[in-house]
């Protein structure tokens, strides 16, 4: 068992489909056989929740109820296998642990694995299990999955049981989910969001090229994908995503999720970091820096964070909601759901790079990496601050940043996202274009 994605007790011996000793009967489902593992967030009968951190793991009672989200997949056939490893607290984006280790990226061994739901991606791109269940609040799902060439799904904000979870900014997190083919991503999703009306697609798809992003697999990629999605009816459009517009995006969800974080842990943040009175655990030094940050903030800060929050909002609904010239729906029945559907069918999906590009290498330094998280962030944060559905797909490699020394270039994430509530229609897309 590699520690440095699994914990104890081990549970992850054996190959698919092959009943673990002393499980007892096999629930029959839709993911019978399909292996599960699960970040150490979420509380499964008779173990502990450590939070990626060894001094909350020791401290941690021993959970008498395992989460909604995880016995729903169990009651689906899932065969819980292990508990995997997260960065401390959720508070990371890197893949890194200085208590457990970093997992070795298989798809790229030079570079980060991507985090915070690192080993649930790790133990799935290695072929030790088909879901990799986590959360995302700021982009635990979509950056490990892009990272680590893998999809992965931030649903809707709300659309799952979150009970039985630790938190790190309940305003933000999601449950997730990572696997190798998104047949499986599809399934999990149908068991943990059950439809409750027909799947509506959107009538228009938004390509998204970020300010920046230099030439390159992406910009490639929009060619052909323009001229597949034409052929499907979509109507697409490009349009430029400025630098200072990702840069406010990336501002107001720092500090928005930082104001939420100190609210929620406020009781041990609050006290001393060392001493008798102290409640903080041993945490990696760029963590502890944020988590410090966060008791700095304001509630200044927060209105000012707040208002920008609210730029991009409206930015968003407005770009993908549906629009009727003058105010006036195109269509002539005058019924309630005959106005519904003209509004879905008008609706539109960006694509957007899951990340500015391949996961960055080994060993960079904490200035780098903390520039690289807010240009990240001004990606990922276009979701969150909408609480909206987003879905990586591994549909790119970066040969423009692979090394000589790799076999083959970096996987590279592109999502499509869309309105809340509209994660079937993503879901659906992607089927289409991979059909």
């Amino acid at each position: 068992m590699d520690k440095r994605i699994y914990l104890a007790p081990a549970r992850f011996s054996g190959p698919r489909g092959q009943r673990r000793q002393g499980q007892g009967r096999q629930e029959e489902g839709p993911l019978n056989g399909q292996r599960l593992v699960v970040k150490d967030l979420f509380a499964i009968k008779g173990e502990r929740i450590g939070q990626g951190n060894p001094d909350l793991l020791d401290s941690a009672p021993i959970e008498r109820q395992t989460a909604p989200a995880v016995l729903a997949l169990q009651q689906a056939g899932a065969d819980y296998r292990a508990r995997t490893t997260t960065d401390e607290l959720a508070y990371s984006l890197n893949g890194t642990n200085a208590h457990f280790g970093t997992p070795e990226n298989p798809r790229a061994p030079l570079r980060l694995p991507g985090g915070s739901s690192v080993g649930s991606a790790v133990a799935v791109a290695r072929g030790e299990a088909e879901i990799g269940l986590g959360t995302d609040t700021g982009g635990s799902i979509r950056v490990p999955s892009s990272y680590c060439g893998l999809y992965g799904l931030r649903p809707t904000h709300g659309r799952i049981c979150m009970t039985g979870l630790k938190p790190l900014a309940p305003r933000f997190d999601t449950v997730g989910w990572m696997t190798r083919d998104l047949a499986t991503l599809t399934q999990v999703s149908e068991v943990l969001m059950p439809a409750t009306t027909a799947t509506r697609l959107p009538a228009r798809i938004i390509l998204l090229v970020p300010e920046g992003l230099a030439a390159g697999p992406y910009q490639r990629l929009l060619g052909p994908l323009s001229r597949r999605l034409e052929s499907l009816g979509f109507q697409c459009e490009r349009r430029m995503l400025s630098q200072t517009f990702m840069a406010h995006a990336s501002e107001a969800f720092r500090i928005l999720q930082g104001c939420e974080i100190r609210r929620t842990h406020q009781a041990w943040l609050s006290t001393p970091e060392q001493g008798p009175e102290s409640r903080w655990p041993r945490l990696n030094p760029d963590i502890a820096a944020r988590l410090k940050w966060c008791m700095t903030l304001s509630d200044s800060d927060e209105q000012a964070a707040e208002a920008k929050a609210d730029t991009v909002r409206r930015w968003y609904r407005q770009q993908l909601a549906a629009s009727h010239e003058g105010g006036v729906s195109a269509c002539e029945d005058d019924s309630e759901a005959a106005h519904a559907q003209a509004e879905a069918t008008s609706e539109a999906v960006f694509v957007l790079p899951t990340t500015p590009g391949a996961s960055p290498l080994l060993g960079a330094s904490l200035e780098v990496m903390e520039a690289y998280r807010h240009r990240l962030m001004g990606l990922t944060a276009l979701a969150g601050l909408n609480g909206a559905p987003q879905l990586s797909l591994p549909w790119l490699a970066d040969s423009a940043a692979r090394l000589p020394q790799e076999a083959a270039p970096p996987p590279w994430g592109v999502s499509l996202l869309g309105l809340p509530g509209r994660d079937e229609s993503l879901l659906a897309l992607a089927c289409m274009l991979e059909d």
